[in-house]
């Protein structure tokens, strides 16, 4: 089955991981490439992540990786309040806050990462799709967001104004670590503000970062993860649903391999899960899958 990973990381020094270096145990790139040859994976959705100061400059060093690995699509971070002072990979600066999205995308970007961890977060990427929805619904962009449910439930009217663009969010919507698999009431209700774009037929959810549901990260195979799988799968159907790696993170808790199977899925037919796997993230993409 041809797999194409909705949701990795590359950093030019390593993911310090949870040990002060990357769980990969050698230069990410080149893992990853040993790691796809296996597992055939085709295309991979690299989310850019300048959130910390050692991260900084991982834009550009994704820019160059794109440039030589045609497989590799990159999305490019986003700095919630515009690009930092002396960075001038943002393009221009307008108002307070706004960063034009023409630099990265001429660099052979796809699209953007969003981290909206609180409300005001939130509103500045709602504000930012605003200011920009003519320039990315025109450039079809994919929109990875990470994002809690209190800062989803902002977003509602600046994603239904970017139609033409695919918009995903991250590791099941971030419902947070549960020692026990809540009652599918209780994950209808935690996720509810991503329960309500649902009937945004641009937006998807990304079946990853299943080990950040589990407490403890380690407990493969994440059965607290299955009521918010399970529920995703009612609102939003397989074929709006994505696999992702998070890779190297990931890899502090579960091997690669448990990654590719994740709990909740077992009741879709073979074109259901090569949907999950893949082909979903192949069509929005545009290639042939």
């Amino acid at each position: 089955m041809e797999r194409a990973d909705a949701h990795l990381h590359l950093f030019a020094d390593g993911y310090p991981g949870r040990y002060g270096r990357s769980p990969s145990g050698g230069l990410e790139i080149s893992v990853y490439q040993d790691i796809r040859r296996e597992h055939g994976i085709s295309r991979a959705l690299v989310v850019g992540y300048e959130g910390e100061p050692r991260f900084a400059g991982n834009n550009h060093y994704l820019a160059s990786l794109a440039a030589v690995h045609d497989w590799l699509a990159p999305v490019a971070y986003l700095h919630p309040g515009g690009p930092k002072p002396g960075d001038e990979s943002g393009g221009r600066r307008g108002q307070a806050g706004d960063t034009a999205p023409g630099h990265w995308l001429a660099a052979g970007f796809v699209g953007f990462a969003a981290y909206l961890g609180d409300r005001d977060s939130a509103d500045w990427f709602a504000d930012w799709l605003t200011r920009h929805t003519a320039t990315v619904n025109r450039a079809h962009c994919l929109l990875s967001v990470n994002a809690v449910p209190a800062a989803v439930a902002r977003l509602g009217p600046a994603l239904a104004a970017v139609g033409d663009c695919t918009v995903l969010f991250s590791h099941l919507g971030l419902p947070g670590r549960q020692p026990t698999p809540p009652a599918p009431a209780t994950a209808a209700t935690i996720l509810a503000p991503l329960g309500e774009l649902a009937r945004l037929p641009h937006v998807g959810v990304k079946v990853s970062g299943l080990y950040a549901v589990s407490d403890p990260p380690y407990d493969h195979p994440h059965a607290a993860a299955r009521p918010f799988v399970e529920q995703l799968i009612e609102w939003y159907g397989p074929q709006r649903l994505y696999w992702g790696s998070d890779f190297p993170p990931c890899l502090d808790h579960v091997s690669f391999a448990q990654t590719l199977d994740p709990v909740g899925l077992a009741g879709l037919s073979v074109g259901e899960h090569a949907d999950v796997a893949g082909r979903n993230l192949l069509r929005a993409l545009g290639d042939n899958g």
